[in-house]
């Protein structure tokens, strides 16, 4: 697929285009999602939300959905995905605010790195739960603010894990969240295995780890959403190439640079608020400084006139050759 795609701002690349990255974490991450959540296909009208080139459609309609839906606001990226899509697939044009669907459509809807580009992000939330239908389940993604590396300039507002069940919570009684990590692996295998590229789920394969990490720590966050009671798809590992063993540190590093982005940020935060402290206590001195000027000009006013009605009166005309012959005596 051509890479100009990938929607990119600068250097900052967004949408993932299979064939670009093969071997490297971007693309064991995205594919990650999808064969996770194709696992709720079968049998199902499958919605791809945001779908990009389609390649998690032609996964999820491959997994044995009865059909899958992909919509995208860009109409190049639809026209790649119909290239060589599987008969089952099938594309269309669209923004996520407004879905061009009956209520009720699908039986799964997919929505994965898509919410965190978008404006109203309770308004889509709100046309996802109305295209789902009453058993359906909805899986949807975002990437975990405060761990995921800061400053991406496509995206408009991150979810922290909490908030995000949240916002589902407001629409779906049952919500579950799945964090999304990435690991560091050694793996013994025999020819055929280290000769497998095919994304295709193993069984003889054995997958263990040797630390943990603590929930909250994973830089994207997946959450499942049902009206019913919710399915417990097994956890799906994708491995990387071994290039991608250097990541790891290259991830921490981002990580500590963006606490501290997050701490500069919350002592920014802080200052402001304080500065405008001493703002609203200076507004409040001027004002008081005011009513005391305005009370100052209303007693010189006062004065002047009570002046003006002396220096007018019949009385005060009559005793001035008096006080003239006063002045001449001192």
């Amino acid at each position: 697929m051509d890479a100009d795609l990938s929607n990119s701002i600068g250097a900052a690349h967004e949408r993932f285009v299979p064939g670009t990255a093969d071997g490297e974490l971007i693309e064991a991450e995205h594919m990650a999602r999808y064969l996770w959540a194709s696992q709720l296909a079968p049998g199902r009208a499958v919605l791809d939300a945001g779908c990009g080139v389609g390649y998690g459609t032609a996964l999820l309609a491959g997994a044995g959905a009865a059909e899958a839906v992909g919509i995208d606001v860009s109409r190049e990226s639809v026209e790649a995905a119909r290239t060589g899509a599987p008969d089952n697939a099938s594309f269309v044009v669209g923004d996520v605010h407004a879905l061009p669907f009956d209520d009720g459509r699908f039986g799964l809807v997919v929505c994965f790195e898509v919410i965190e580009h978008v404006e109203e992000q309770d308004a889509v939330l709100g046309e996802l739960a109305r295209v789902l239908a009453p058993d359906g389940v909805l899986a949807l993604s975002s990437p975990h603010r405060g761990v995921y590396p800061a400053g991406n300039p496509h995206h408009l507002h991150e979810y922290e894990p909490e908030e995000l069940r949240a916002a589902l919570e407001a629409r779906f009684p049952r919500v579950e969240l799945r964090r999304q990590h990435p690991w560091v692996a050694s793996a013994v295998l025999d020819d055929e295995q280290v000769a497998d590229g095919s994304l295709r789920a193993r069984d003889d394969v054995l997958v263990s780890r040797s630390t943990a990490v603590k929930p909250g720590s994973e830089p994207y966050t997946v959450a499942l959403a049902s009206r019913q009671a919710l399915p417990s798809p097994p956890g799906r590992v994708v491995l990387a190439g071994a290039a991608d063993l250097s990541l790891r540190s290259e991830l921490e590093r981002a990580s500590a640079v963006n606490a501290a982005l997050t701490q500069e940020r919350d002592s920014a935060r802080a200052d402001l608020a304080a500065l405008q402290g001493v703002e609203r206590d200076l507004r409040a001195d001027n004002e008081a400084l005011l009513a005391a000027l305005d009370e100052a000009r209303a007693e010189l006013e006062s004065r002047r006139a009570q002046m003006h009605e002396i220096y007018s009166s019949r009385s005060w005309r009559v005793t001035k050759p008096l006080r003239a012959v006063q002045r001449r005596l001192r």
